[in-house]
């Protein structure tokens, strides 16, 4: 509904716009839209008037020009503007198309009896005014949670600025302060809610709205109580100064940087009353903040203070040094000769940086470090350290830190051959690509000789697998040909499984000719299944 709404107002302004007014009045005001319409009632009805002349009276640069003149008794009508306007008799409308800048002025009406005797003279101001098109609303946290929104619109004549809160008109418990637009408002801590600016002049409306932000209290402050104190603000951040306690106390007052005096106020009136876009001045509390802070802004402020009478009370001086916070901060590693690990802790933007490390959470100590230097931002670790390593980088402004596990990055010796140039030294273990080969051909190596005694131990283990499923023992019977004889030993439910389908099944008892060298006793009768062998 917000786009729909918006869309609606600019096509209203951007189309032709028509405006009316009653000229019958005398001294009555009238407004036309730039490149619109205005319909101007100038009588009731043309007819009952035997004589009038519609005229434009001389300005600065321009005489008195004739535009209607109309006689009843020689019937005679004449259009000057006859191009871009037309006259209606019948309502006693005159109607002006394609509105310019050059038909603003004052208008007057003369009409006559039938005699020719003037009966009556009005006057008609009429003003041109550019429509609005459209409006931007801006809001930003400026100090101790107070937000400043602005409200402009484009193009558009004589603009006046309103403000609602929640669907109502805001009020002064809602604001600290306005400027002499009232386009631009500071709204008190902790207010929240739906805001509506709304822009008109006399031929169109517009407005833009949106919800409060919430303000996060990331500015610095500083007090300038102490004459010569210093005061830290953080590059392209904000900080509040508190100059007074309020300036109702005061009578006169300047504040000063080291060029230029930036304001001059009697009690709660200063001058400008519009400062740049940069700073606030909040004269209810006393306090100065500069947002957007640039190295410019560093140096020397000055604020004196007078008496009723002008004369210098107190003179105070404050110092503001502006300084980068550290913007983002990454390890980098390296390797030296005798194994040792070099890293480097590497930090964008920031002024002043301050470094500190610590191994699984603890200080580095000369066990760790080679030589022990912790307080850097380039350390050397000795052989054979592993755990989680932190650099921590801070300055007045921010705090980072990152963390690397070294048991996996660590340092790596290598030796061998590659492409026929001895390689031989420490390189990080995670970013070694170098001996790669001489890896690969032995594993080639391994997988040509292992792969053939795979498969012979595979052969040889189906094979004892397969002698082991049967045994053939030979049987002699009465010095007769040899009968050899499938054994199977039967478990004792099985047997019994397999005697309830006797009749199927064929049964001989074995006897031997010489009792066997060994004697196997067992709990159930063995049985045998012979069969004659050619």
């Amino acid at each position: 509904m917000k786009v729909v709404g918006l869309l609606m107002v600019l096509l209203r302004v951007s189309c032709s716009v028509e405006t009316y007014c009653d000229g019958r009045q005398d001294k009555a005001q009238c407004f036309g839209a730039l490149g619109g319409t205005v319909a101007l009632q100038l009588m009731d009805k043309a007819s009952e008037i035997p004589k009038y002349k519609w005229m434009k009276e001389a300005s600065k640069n321009e005489s008195t020009q004739m535009i209607l003149y109309y006689h009843q008794t020689n019937n005679v009508t004449s259009n000057s503007m006859s191009s871009r306007s037309v006259f209606f008799p019948g309502s006693g409308t005159f109607k002006i198309n394609n509105l310019s800048r050059s038909d603003t002025g004052k208008y007057s009406l003369q009409m006559f009896d039938s005699n020719g005797k003037q009966i009556r003279n009005r006057t008609l101001q009429v003003s041109i005014e550019a429509p609005l098109s459209s409006v931007h609303m801006t809001s930003e946290c400026v100090s101790d949670g107070l937000i400043r929104v602005s409200c402009l619109s484009e193009s558009g004549d004589s603009p006046q600025y309103t403000w609602s809160l929640n669907g109502n008109k805001t009020r002064n418990t809602e604001i600290v302060e306005r400027n002499a637009e009232n386009n631009i408002i500071i709204l008190r801590q902790n207010i929240s809610g739906y805001l509506v600016c709304s822009v008109e002049n006399h031929i169109s409306h517009v407005s833009k709205e949106g919800m409060i932000p919430v303000c996060k209290d990331e500015e610095t402050h500083c007090n300038i109580s102490e004459d010569g104190a210093g005061c830290y603000g953080a590059l392209r951040g904000t900080v509040v100064i508190q100059l007074m306690k309020n300036t109702s106390e005061t009578p006169k007052y300047e504040w000063k940087n080291k060029t230029s005096t930036i304001l001059r106020g009697r009690r709660n009136n200063y001058f400008p009353d519009t400062l740049k876009d940069r700073f606030v001045f909040i004269p209810m509390y006393g306090t100065f903040s500069i947002m957007n802070l640039s190295r410019a802004d560093s140096g020397q402020y000055t604020l004196e203070t007078f008496d009723s009478d002008g004369k210098n009370i107190e003179k105070k001086t404050l110092q503001l040094i502006v300084q980068a916070p550290v913007s983002s901060v990454q390890l980098v590693p390296e390797c030296l000769s005798q194994g040792e690990m070099k890293v480097s802790c590497l930090s964008e933007g920031g002024d002043s940086p301050q470094y500190n490390w610590t191994l699984d959470g603890h200080t580095l100590t000369d066990s760790v470090l080679f030589p022990e230097n912790h307080e850097t931002n380039v350390i050397v670790l000795r052989q054979n350290i592993s755990g989680r390593l932190v650099c921590s980088v801070w300055n007045r402004f921010s705090f980072l830190s990152t963390e690397k596990t070294i048991s996996t990055w660590g340092c790596t010796f290598i030796n061998c051959t590659s492409n026929g140039t001895q390689i031989s030294g420490w390189v990080l273990t995670e970013n070694n690509i170098l001996c790669v080969e001489s890896v690969v051909a032995l594993g080639m190596v391994m997988t040509s000789v292992l792969s053939p005694l795979v498969f012979f131990l595979a052969v040889a283990i189906g094979f004892i697998c397969t002698k082991k499923k049967r045994h053939t023992f030979k049987v002699e019977k009465d010095n007769s040909e040899p009968v050899y004889a499938e054994i199977r030993v039967v478990p004792q439910q099985e047997r019994q499984t397999e005697e309830t389908v006797e009749e199927e099944m064929d049964y001989k008892q074995v006897t031997f000719s010489e009792l066997p060298q060994q004697t196997v006793q067992a709990e159930h009768p063995v049985y045998a299944q012979v069969c004659k062998v050619r």
